[in-house]
């Protein structure tokens, strides 16, 4: 699976799973999804059971903890690297 499609992936989960409109100005793939307010601790196991259930990939706590971890373009190279 191809970088691009990842990210596709996990940023429609995240509009989905946590109501983002697609007319957000604030609201890219580049965005800090914890600093913006978009996912929460909860939101985190959400996304952490998305991304197991969905690439067979567990992020292991030295990722989750990275700054890579925090947007949509970091989440997807995570998962793409660790597959």
């Amino acid at each position: 699976m191809e970088l691009v499609e990842i990210q596709d992936r996990v940023e429609s989960f995240v509009r989905e799973q946590f109501h983002v409109a697609q007319d957000d100005p604030r609201f890219d793939r580049a965005t800090d999804l914890y600093e913006g307010g978009y996912i929460d601790s909860v939101g985190v196991v959400e996304l952490l059971a998305f991304i197991a259930e969905t690439f067979g990939v567990t992020v292991p706590e030295a990722e989750l903890l990275s700054p890579d971890f925090s947007s949509i373009e970091g989440i997807g190279a995570v998962v793409h690297r660790l597959r």
